[in-house]
C-alpha cells in the first residue's frame, strides 16, 4: 500500500509518502533520508537511505534498543499513533478518497484542538490536524496531514531499490572518521560507539 500525504506546518508545505507491507515500512519526505523499517526475527531494523550519495546506514535491532530508539511496529505503520484515537471523542463519519472514515475531535495534552479522520480498514489517517483550524503564519503549534492518494500496489515495486547503495552498519560509524559521509552523519546525528 502506498499512501501520499500533504503536510502543512510552521515550516511550510511538503509531501510525505508511506509505503507499507506486512514486514516493511518506508517513509519518504523531500530533503530527508528515506527511512526503511523491517521486521526481523529479533525485532525491528532500520535503514536510512541517502539517495544523492547512494549510501545507507543500517541500524540492527540491538542498535535501536541500545540507543533507546526501538519503536513499536504499530507506531511505524501510520504517521499518526493509532492510540491517539483512544484519547479523542468520536464525532460521526466522513468520506476520504471514496473510503469510509471515522471522525474524531479532542485536545492535545497542551490543550490544542485536534481533528482526526481515521480510515479503519486501512489503519491510516485520512486527515489529521493539531492547532487552530485557520492558523496564522508562524503558528508553531499547527500541524496538518492530509491524505491525497492511496494505492494498493505490489510492495516490491513501490519500495526504494537499495541494491546499488553502499551499506554501513550504525555500530561501525565510530571507526570511520576518515570517511566524509560517516563523519557528516555522526556530526548531524550524534556519535556511535
Amino acid at each position: 500500500m502506498v499512501a501520499e500525504y500533504q503536510v502543512r506546518d510552521a515550516r511550510g508545505e511538503r509531501s510525505l509518502t508511506l509505503i507499507r507491507s506486512a514486514d516493511r515500512i518506508e517513509y519518504r519526505q523531500p530533503g530527508e533520508p528515506v527511512e526503511l523499517w523491517r521486521r526481523t526475527p529479533d525485532g525491528i531494523a532500520r535503514l536510512e537511505l541517502f539517495a544523492a550519495e547512494k549510501r545507507s546506514i543500517a541500524w540492527a535491532p540491538g542498535d535501536l534498543r541500545t540507543t533507546g530508539r526501538m519503536p513499536q511496529w504499530e507506531q511505524l505503520a501510520s504517521p499518526i499513533h493509532p492510540q491517539l484515537r483512544d484519547k479523542l471523542k468520536r464525532e460521526g463519519s466522513a468520506k476520504a478518497l471514496g473510503l469510509s472514515a471515522e471522525r474524531y475531535r479532542g485536545e492535545s495534552a497542551e490543550g490544542r484542538p485536534i481533528a482526526l479522520e481515521w480510515l479503519v480498514g486501512e489503519g491510516l489517517p485520512a486527515y489529521y490536524r493539531t492547532g487552530p483550524a485557520k492558523p496564522k503564519a508562524g503558528d508553531a503549534g499547527f500541524y496538518e496531514l492530509k491524505l491525497i492518494k492511496l494505492e494498493r500496489v505490489g510492495a516490491q515495486t513501490a519500495f526504494t531499490a537499495t541494491g546499488d547503495y553502499r551499506e554501513t552498519d550504525y555500530a561501525d560509524l565510530g571507526d570511520m572518521e576518515l570517511d566524509p559521509f560517516a563523519a557528516a552523519y555522526l556530526e548531524r546525528n550524534g556519535h556511535a560507539h
